[in-house]
């Protein structure tokens, strides 16, 4: 489920990324391009991988599915040819802690509210 999502404007302001955060098993957040159609996806053990030939459509798929995890391993991971990959980076574990901790704020708050 979609927790949080922002968007990060650039100096024309137009939207230049939007970074999402996630209540997933699989999935902890995405950072989304829309002017290059990439999008960065962190899984919950900190690694991150770059996808290409993303559009906004698909991303939008991606942030209303019903499970993220389900839907990156069927719509993207699945389809390598399509959708190029690279593993970029890992998180460390005390960056890996703070998205946890900000991940469980939030599904805080939405219980809440």
């Amino acid at each position: 489920m979609l927790l949080e999502q922002k968007e990060i404007l650039n100096t024309e302001g137009t939207v230049e990324y939007i970074e999402s955060i996630y209540d997933s098993q699989n999935v902890l957040s995405t950072m989304y391009f829309p002017n290059t159609k990439e999008i960065y996806i962190t899984f919950n053990q900190g690694k991150t991988y770059s996808y290409g030939n993303i559009t906004e459509e698909l991303f939008k798929k991606l942030q209303s599915a019903e499970s993220q995890g389900k839907f990156v391993k069927a719509e993207i991971i699945s389809k390598s040819k399509e959708f190029p990959y690279r593993k970029e980076f890992k998180l460390y574990q005390s960056e890996l802690n703070e998205f946890i901790k900000r991940v469980t704020l939030k599904r805080i708050e939405k219980d809440i509210l």
